[in-house]
């Protein structure tokens, strides 16, 4: 865990209802994750923002439903599984991966973002052609 610290000084002019905005952000930001040290002198003291920079990542929600384990994609690798998606029909999808109609789309879109296709040039194909039949 790395904790980032960010020190904000503050104003020799503070009045009370400054202060009890501080004290409504400390805790706002506690909810978030994030601790804020406020000094007891407030005038011409310093904030101290305290967090974990690991704990905020992108990877937060809901995580996708499990493959069944009886099922016989529970035995695909990686690489099975996106062929899969890529030829099943979508309600296919949807039943075997017990997910509706969009979360079944979503996934034959993550599968094709990972699939790296070849491109082949038409004159390519063209020259092979015109070579094996001479």
């Amino acid at each position: 865990m790395s904790k980032r610290t960010i020190n904000v000084p503050l104003s020799k002019k503070i009045d009370t209802s400054t202060a009890e905005d501080l004290n409504t952000l400390k805790k706002d930001l506690s909810a978030m994750g994030v601790r804020l040290a406020i000094p007891d002198t407030l005038h011409g003291g310093t904030l101290v923002f305290e967090y974990d920079d690991e704990a905020h990542k992108r990877n937060a929600g809901r995580k996708k439903k499990a493959i069944p384990p009886d099922s016989e994609l529970s035995e695909m690798t990686q690489a099975q599984m996106d062929e899969w998606l890529l030829d099943a029909p979508i309600a296919e999808i949807q039943e075997a991966l017990d997910v509706g109609r969009a979360t079944a789309y979503r996934r034959v879109k993550e599968a094709q973002s990972r699939v790296v296709y070849g491109v082949v040039s038409l004159a390519d194909i063209d020259d092979d052609q015109k070579g094996g039949t001479a």
